[in-house]
């Protein structure tokens, strides 16, 4: 029986080839968070689909991926990895051929739900796999190239998803898929090791549905919020309900004697410096995303498409930025590596919102904010896995993913807010756009013509300039936030004291409890 990385044996020879692949099963389930938005117009006449089956349709993918992916993490864990992760694939593909064939709203939203059910086993297993086959003196390189693939594939999504409907049909974005998931069934197969907790804990099925019901139910009503405000009906429901499971899973967590999530960890310092700090962090570039790509388009008259490219240097500094993490956490320690990053970060997106001057200055702020991002989110992802034990870095994984995927929605629903509610409120005097969009204020300035139609237009896009300034002068203090957490959370060059089971007591837990291949 081969000993994993952690126990001191020899690393794996293939570890890098095994990160390519889960790199590419990473690519493919985040690139498919926001491929699809380009796509909308073709769907709505194609389908015939409703604006409220559009949003269900484009919804659906997420609430089933946050809603699963603590239970795929627990499951992973008691199964095994590499069946989840592939098993994961496999549904993912499948869900993306029923929704290339797709006739009708009704399929394309059920094949939605069961890409977003692939995807929740995918993601977990990439991070455990990754933490169990590289050793600790490259796990921090490796998080740093996981992490440049998360940013890349947020960012390619509008770039890929423009291109391909532009060229071809709307099942196109959906056709991409095929090609990373078939290289990942048949790469991985033969290349990604199994492993899983040696002694299986007892199945969880009332915490995993409580659990599964409190992330569901808590996504929808932030994804709500864009659209209905945050004293809707429906975003108060869910939100409630949310908070209803929430307390009735950690009631029943507490007392199930082999508990499905380590609350335990909730409790640690350096876990909430690390899981907490990374969803403020993707709360900033989510919002900053959102906001950026109708800057572009409304402020400096670019196609969705270029928007799209604009946005791109964004992940080539994220990559930038995971190469020289582990030299600045080496020098600084994890919590000066990551305040650092965190704080590079805000900085940068507050130069992309309040400095004018056409894109250079966008450009700027996107390059600082990739490089920050990129130096602190593999040491605080790092941390996070290493407070638990290999035989559940599974579950582990799902937590932080979770935490991750809730920074995605909060950001576009909080920042988004702050964007619909400064611009309503800038363009409340301008004749005839009360309650209207900007898009709809720029029509009405074309059929109105002349001058004044010229001075409503500029006038409508100044009010957006404003509000999007406020919108990413959010982003910009949520992820100063998220910095400040961390320099109170964080150690600082000291490993983290260990905590029953951790990673750090490794040497210390009997040797039948041990992360082990599975045969």
């Amino acid at each position: 029986m081969e000993e994993s990385p952690q126990d001191g044996a020899a690393p794996d020879p293939r570890r890098w080839w095994v990160l390519a692949v889960l790199s590419a099963a990473l690519f493919a389930i985040l690139l498919n968070n926001s491929l699809l938005n380009v796509a909308i117009p073709q769907i709505v006449r194609s389908t015939g689909a409703s604006i409220s089956q559009i949003q269900w349709i484009v919804d659906a993918y997420m609430l089933v991926f946050a809603g699963a992916l603590l239970t795929a993490g627990t499951l992973g864990d008691r199964y095994g990895r590499k069946r989840a992760t592939l098993a994961g694939t496999a549904t993912f593909g499948a869900g993306s051929v029923v929704a290339l064939l797709a006739d009708g709203p009704s399929q394309l939203l059920v094949a939605r739900a069961v890409m977003g059910l692939g995807a929740a086993f995918v993601m977990p297993g990439t991070l455990a796999i990754l933490v169990d086959v590289f050793p600790a003196p490259e796990r921090a390189r490796a998080i740093g190239v996981w992490g440049a693939v998360s940013a890349f594939s947020v960012a390619a999504g509008p770039v890929l998803g423009g291109t391909l409907v532009g060229h071809f049909w709307w099942g196109s974005v959906f056709l991409v898929n095929l090609v990373p998931v078939a290289l990942v069934l048949v790469a991985g197969a033969v290349l990604l090791p199994e492993s899983a907790d040696p002694v299986p804990r007892a199945a969880d099925p009332v915490g995993a549905l409580l659990g599964a019901g409190t992330m569901a139910a808590l996504v929808y009503g932030v994804i709500q919020v864009s659209g209905h405000g945050w004293s809707s009906p429906s975003v108060l429901g869910a939100l409630g309900g949310s908070a209803v499971a929430a307390v009735a899973f950690v009631a029943w967590e507490r007392r199930h004697p082999h508990p499905m999530m380590d609350l335990a960890l909730l409790r640690k310092p350096a876990f909430m410096g690390a899981g907490a700090g990374n969803m403020l962090l993707m709360v900033g570039l989510a919002g900053t995303f959102f906001v950026l790509t109708q800057r572009l388009q409304f402020g400096l008259g670019y196609s969705p498409l270029k928007a799209g490219l604009g946005i791109m240097p964004s992940a080539f500094a994220v990559a930038l930025g995971s190469v020289l993490s582990p030299r600045l956490t080496a020098r600084l320690g994890v919590r000066g590596g990551v305040t650092g990053g965190m704080a590079l970060a805000a900085v940068g997106v507050l130069v992309v919102g309040v400095v004018d001057g056409g894109y250079p200055p966008v450009l700027a702020g996107l390059v600082l904010a990739g490089i920050g991002f990129g130096l602190a989110m593999a040491p605080a992802t790092e941390t996070a896995m290493s407070l638990v034990h290999p035989d559940r870095s599974g579950s582990a994984a799902a937590l932080t993913d979770t935490m991750q995927e809730l920074g995605n929605a909060l950001g576009v629903a909080v920042v988004g807010t702050v964007l619909a509610r400064r611009y309503a409120t800038g363009a409340a005097d301008l004749p005839g756009t009360a309650g209207r969009s900007l898009h709809d204020a720029l029509e009405l300035a074309d059929r109105t013509g002349g001058q004044a139609g010229t001075a409503l237009a500029s006038a409508a896009r100044q009010a957006f300039d404003h509000a999007a300034a406020a919108g990413l002068g959010v982003a910009a203090a949520v992820v100063a936030a998220g910095a400040l957490l961390a320099a109170f959370l964080l150690p600082g060059r000291t490993p983290p004291p260990a905590g029953p089971g951790s990673a750090h007591e490794v040497e210390t837990v009997p040797a039948d409890r041990r992360s082990s291949p599975v045969e």
